[in-house]
C-alpha cells in the first residue's frame, strides 16, 4: 500500500463509518455483515481491510462515533451546576434524559437496543466489542448523576426513601430501560401500533420522575 498522509487515512474511514451508519440505521444490528458495509461504502473487501481488522472493529468505531456526537456529559454537568436543590436536579435530568432519547432515538437509541440483542445472542461478541465502547455513551454517566443526587438529597434531608435504595435504584434502571425499549419498538420498528399508547419519551421521563418523587417522600 503506497504512504498516504494521516488526513487521507481518516478521511477514508470516516466514510467507510458513513457507510457503516447508515447500514446500522437501515437494518437491526446484529444482521449487518462485512458485505453490507461493503456495498454501501463501495470499497473493495481489501480496501475495508486497510482499514479496520473485521466488522466488530467497525461496529465499535461507529458506536463511539454516533455516541460522541451525541455526548451529554457537559449538559449534564451543567445542569448538576445550575441546580441548588435535589429534588428540582433530578428533574431536570430526567427532563433531558427525555430529550436526548428523542433527539437520538434513530441512531443512539436504535444501536443500544440492538447491542442487547445481538450480545444476547452471540456473548463472545460482547467481550469484544462492550470492553472498546466508551462509558459515557451507554447512559451510565447520567443514571450515576440521578443517583448522586438522591444520595445527596438523602444527606441534606430534601428525601427521605420510603422504599430500599437498591429496590429503588433497580425501579429506575428498569423503568428507563422499558421506556428506551418500548419507545425504538414503536418509533424505530413500527411495532406496538396502539393509539392509546403513543409513547412520548419526554412526557414518560416526567412521569417516572415523579414516581421516585414520591417514593423518596418529597411530594
Amino acid at each position: 500500500m503506497p504512504k498516504v498522509s494521516h488526513e487521507y487515512v481518516i478521511k477514508k474511514k470516516n466514510s467507510i463509518l458513513k457507510a457503516a451508519l447508515s447500514v446500522c440505521t437501515n437494518k437491526p444490528l446484529y444482521e449487518i455483515t462485512m458485505r453490507d458495509i461493503i456495498k454501501a461504502s463501495g470499497l473493495s473487501q481489501g480496501g475495508i481491510y486497510r482499514y479496520y481488522s473485521d466488522l466488530d472493529e467497525i461496529l465499535v468505531a461507529v458506536i463511539n462515533q454516533a455516541n460522541a456526537n451525541a455526548d451529554y456529559k457537559q449538559a449534564v454537568n451543567t445542569i448538576i451546576e445550575n441546580s441548588n436543590a435535589p429534588k428540582k436536579t433530578l428533574e431536570k435530568l430526567f427532563t433531558f434524559l427525555g430529550e436526548y432519547i428523542k433527539e437520538n432515538l434513530s441512531t443512539v437509541g436504535k444501536i443500544q437496543f440492538e447491542l442487547t440483542i445481538l450480545f444476547a445472542n452471540n456473548p463472545e461478541r460482547q467481550t469484544k466489542i462492550l470492553p472498546n465502547i466508551t462509558e459515557n455513551e451507554s447512559g451510565q454517566y447520567l443514571v450515576e448523576q440521578i443517583f448522586n443526587t438522591i444520595h445527596e438529597g438523602i444527606s441534606l434531608g430534601s428525601f427521605q426513601p420510603e422504599v430500599p435504595l437498591d429496590d429503588l435504584f433497580t425501579f429506575i434502571m428498569t423503568s428507563i430501560d422499558g421506556i428506551v425499549r418500548d419507545v425504538v419498538l414503536q418509533k424505530c420498528y413500527g411495532m406496538i401500533q396502539n393509539e392509546q399508547a403513543l409513547f412520548d419519551e419526554i412526557g414518560l421521563m416526567k412521569t417516572l420522575c415523579k414516581s421516585v418523587q414520591l417514593l423518596l417522600g418529597c411530594i
